[in-house]
């Protein structure tokens, strides 16, 4: 009887099959079996996979999309525990075993996942959103309650790639629901939180491949998504106590709204942006404030810099944004200055950190004038004054004193 049941739902992807298994198959624990669930495929999967067919069992349906196809692979599976692998990620060869040897240790967990390192669709490293790495940083191993993490969209990184869970928890939240093609795993991912702790391994363990922002923006900022995603959010937090819900309920509804609204935003789809803010307003009127709205432009905007690596694209953003605001949001005159100064500020941070004081300075005199009252934070004065001094005065200037320069506040 096979420990870990492998569920790999598979549509079109036979040019990344034959390396996915690959990645099974190097894995270092191997008491496990492979399911995969082809899922109506049109081009030569079935042909590819006939070489495997000893080590794999093969199964086809009728396009149903993937809760349908995982939902096949988990009635036939055999293991206590259950792993997802889409048909186009890899696993390190020690995936298995290092989160097996943690699920044996800690009983009470019902899903463990980790980190994912971004490959493109050639299977090189590349960064995604301006991140080489899916996950967020942390010291160790966490074991945790993670589902308030969930209203904020699915924690679960690695497009659930990542997942090891174990079957009976599966079968008590009543596996992947079919109404749903955007999100389903967050989805199952949070009703599963209600059953116990999970636990999250901060380091990578599987190569994610994606395929850019764009496509994914044309996804999930559209009407139907986020309808889905605020189905979701109904389905996991109506039946709260009252003060919970009052709490949670609103917070995750404008969250998945904003990031609808910044996506569309970004494709210049501005009339469907403009209809996802309203709808924001009326959740919560503090989440379109002339204040938040700014910040919001801001970080987006950070993001698209670090994606794109043009300050153009980051700034045509923030423009586009603020001339396309629904009517109800009045930003003041200066808005625009501002938010611009405030990008070049936090691109000087990013920079200070990598040690460039050129670029620090260059991106200073572009944003203080913009913000003067920057000039009242002392981490800004701080990476000011050392880009004005230069590496090798601060360098003497440690010599000279025998203790470090006061580094710049956060």
């Amino acid at each position: 009887m096979p420990r870990v049941s492998i569920i790999i739902p598979t549509y079109n992807s036979a040019r990344f099959l034959p390396a996915t298994l690959e990645s099974v198959f190097q894995q270092t624990f191997q008491e496990y079996e492979i399911i995969v669930i082809d899922d109506g495929s049109t081009d030569n999967t079935r042909e590819v996979l006939a070489p495997y067919q000893s080590r794999i069992r093969y199964l086809y349906q009728e396009n149903q999309e993937r809760s349908v196809a995982r939902n096949y692979g988990l009635s036939l599976a055999q293991g206590e525990l259950i792993a997802f692998l889409d048909s186009d990620d890899l696993w390190l060869p020690h995936k298995l075993e290092r989160q097996v040897q943690v699920m044996n240790e800690h009983p009470e967990v019902v899903l463990i996942f980790s980190q994912a390192l971004y490959i493109d669709s050639e299977g090189t490293p590349t960064a995604f959103c301006g991140e080489w790495l899916d996950g967020k940083p942390a010291k160790n191993i966490e074991i945790r309650s993670f589902f308030e993490d969930f209203t904020q969209g699915n924690v679960v990184y690695g497009g659930g790639s990542t997942a090891l869970v174990r079957k009976e928890a599966i079968e008590k939240a009543g596996g992947f629901d079919p109404a749903i093609t955007h999100g389903e795993d967050w989805d199952l991912w949070w009703r599963i939180s209600t059953l116990g702790p999970f636990a999250y391994i901060p380091e990578p363990l599987i190569y994610y491949r994606v395929f850019g922002w764009k496509k994914l923006l044309q996804r999930q900022s559209t009407e139907r998504a986020l309808q889905e995603h605020l189905y979701v959010i109904e389905k996991n937090l109506g039946h709260l106590p009252p003060e919970a819900k009052q709490r949670l309920y609103p917070l995750a509804q404008c969250h998945m709204t904003v990031l609808a609204a910044l996506g569309s935003y970004q494709l210049e789809e501005f009339e469907r942006a403009q209809k996802f803010l309203k709808k924001v307003g009326k959740i919560d009127p503090s989440w379109i404030s002339p204040e938040r709205i700014l910040w919001l432009a801001v970080d987006r905007a950070k993001i698209i810099e670090r994606d794109t690596g043009s300050y153009e694209e980051a700034i045509a953003f923030i423009r586009n944004m603020f001339q396309h605001l629904p009517s109800e949001i009045q930003m003041p005159a200066s808005s625009l200055q501002k938010a611009l100064g405030w990008l070049y500020i936090s691109g000087a941070f990013e920079q200070h950190a990598r040690g460039n004081l050129k670029k620090v300075r260059q991106y200073l005199l572009q944003g203080i004038p913009r913000v003067p009252q920057a000039l009242s934070n002392r981490g800004v004065v701080s990476i000011l004054i050392q880009s004005l001094l230069g590496k090798s005065f601060i360098h003497s200037l440690r010599n000279v004193m025998g203790k470090k320069v006061n580094q710049p506040y956060a």
